[in-house]
């Protein structure tokens, strides 16, 4: 209401001498109302029509272009009851999602040099730093074979130039002597695996569909008439004496309506910057049972609930990541270069009918989509969805809205070119190309820009990589 007031302040009834209110107590409203209204009131009573003139002209304050051509009002938080948290109503919870991709080395590394270059450095914004995600961790998650995990004769969508067929079996095969050339294993006679033997367009994609920050949002309007007015109804006060604590008691009831006419000159513009982090952008996997290097489906799908219905204490840890088989072949058919998502709900480009389409961005195509749905229980995790409030894309929803895309996220690749050896491969999504310790003071809402949040932390770093 406030803020219409200061957009539209041509048109706002004055107030009479008499009527004084004052908050009290016993007040349903707001407490800005009251310091609005008592303040015109004051200005009146004590100086007359001169003094409301003035007051008037103080709604010049609000309409100076102080941010880029732009009046700015603060929205304070609306205080529901002493018993309940303070509600901000362009404050909210919003999901984004990132994958990476996992690959062995594209050219042969020197001799020596071998261990650890199929692995990635993915960004922690619960510890603040790189953490390393290692292949023998990433093909584990895939919970491909044994018992209650994918199948392994379910075939992919494209097998690589290697791959006898398109069958999990035939990649997994691939995948594990990746593995073991990766952590340098070595056979009965003491060798190990050689570099030429690899299948190099194997890939694991590891994805983070549940990064959630709360975010701040902003409303843009036209000041005017044009645009809208606050509607005053009929006020009255009560009084009443109460002898008993010696007191009298007032209750002001006003009715106020702040009404749009030219929806046009409004624009809401959603979550443009992080207030706080909730959950979703650490290393751990949801398959992977606690304190084991046990990875099943089952785990992943009760952990996933749990993280997404946030079934345990406030302040728990909740893994974030899942891994699915891929291959270069998928990734340069121009299915999964960009964005995948990881339910049933279906890219744009994806609906071919009225009754939907293959799952085309889902690494390893739909038939690798169908099994690992079946294990997961993707479907549930649109659940509880206010469906009207998706389609209108409206900003206030009555349910839970889970996020399903996810754009490539930024993550660093062994590369023998660089002098560090790591090469970045640039995020496409929400948060930039890059991500570096420091980032968690803006994400999380401190009171810092980007740039000074990575120079507090960058020289560190730089210093660490010259020794």
């Amino acid at each position: 209401m406030l803020l219409y007031m200061a957009l539209a302040p041509e048109a706002k009834l004055s107030a009479p001498p008499f009527l004084k209110p004052k908050p009290c107590s016993h007040s349903s409203h707001h407490p800005s109302t009251h310091r609005l209204l008592h303040c015109r009131c004051a200005a009146y009573e004590k100086g007359g029509p001169a003094a409301e003139a003035r007051f008037e002209a103080g709604v010049a304050g609000f309409e100076a272009r102080a941010f880029r051509g732009c009046g700015i009002m603060t929205s304070e938080p609306f205080e529901v009851s002493e018993d309940q948290d303070s509600v901000q109503m362009l404050t909210r919870n919003s999901q984004v999602g990132e994958f990476y991709v996992l690959q062995p080395p594209q050219v042969a590394p020197e001799a020596g040099k071998a261990k650890f270059t199929c692995d990635v450095l993915i960004y922690d914004e619960e510890s603040d730093r790189h953490v390393r995600v290692t292949w023998g961790q990433a093909l584990k998650a895939c919970c491909i074979g044994g018992a209650g995990g994918v199948p392994t004769a379910v075939e992919m969508s494209h097998k690589t130039k290697v791959m006898a067929d398109k069958s999990l079996v035939q990649w997994q095969e691939k995948a594990e002597e990746i593995r073991k050339y990766n952590e340098q294993e070595k056979d009965a006679a003491g060798g190990t695996v050689s570099y030429d033997s690899l299948d190099t367009d194997i890939r694991i994609v590891v994805a983070r569909p549940f990064i959630e920050h709360l975010m701040h949002s902003v409303v843009m309007a036209v000041s005017g008439r044009d645009t809208g007015a606050t509607l005053f109804g009929p006020a009255d006060m009560q009084l009443s004496a109460n002898t008993q604590v010696k007191t009298i008691e007032g209750h002001y009831t006003g009715h106020f309506k702040a009404v749009v006419t030219k929806p046009q000159n409004v624009l809401v513009m959603r979550d443009v910057a992080c207030a706080g982090y909730v959950a979703g952008c650490n290393t751990l996997f949801f398959a992977q049972e606690s304190g084991t290097q046990t990875f099943t489906l089952a785990e992943a799908a009760k952990n996933m609930m749990e993280r997404l219905s946030f079934a345990n204490d406030v302040g728990a840890k909740y893994a974030s990541m899942l891994a699915f088989p891929c291959t270069a072949q998928q990734m340069e058919s121009g299915h999964l270069d960009t964005v995948m998502s990881v339910t049933t709900r279906l890219l744009p480009w994806e609906v071919t009918s009225a009754s939907g389409g293959d799952h085309n961005s889902f690494p390893g195509g739909q038939k690798v989509f169908e099994a690992y749905q079946n294990g997961l229980q993707l479907r549930s995790v649109h659940f509880g969805e206010d469906m009207k409030a998706a389609e209108n894309q409206d900003f206030i929803s009555q349910g839970s809205t889970n996020n399903a895309t996810c754009f490539i996220g930024p993550h660093r690749l062994f590369d023998p070119f660089t002098r560090s050896f790591m090469n970045l491969v640039p995020g496409q999504g929400h948060f930039g190309p890059d991500a570096i310790p420091g980032d968690a003071r803006w994400r999380r809402g401190e009171s810092v820009s980007l740039k000074t949040a990575r120079e507090t932390m960058v020289p560190l770093e730089m210093s660490q990589h010259g020794r």
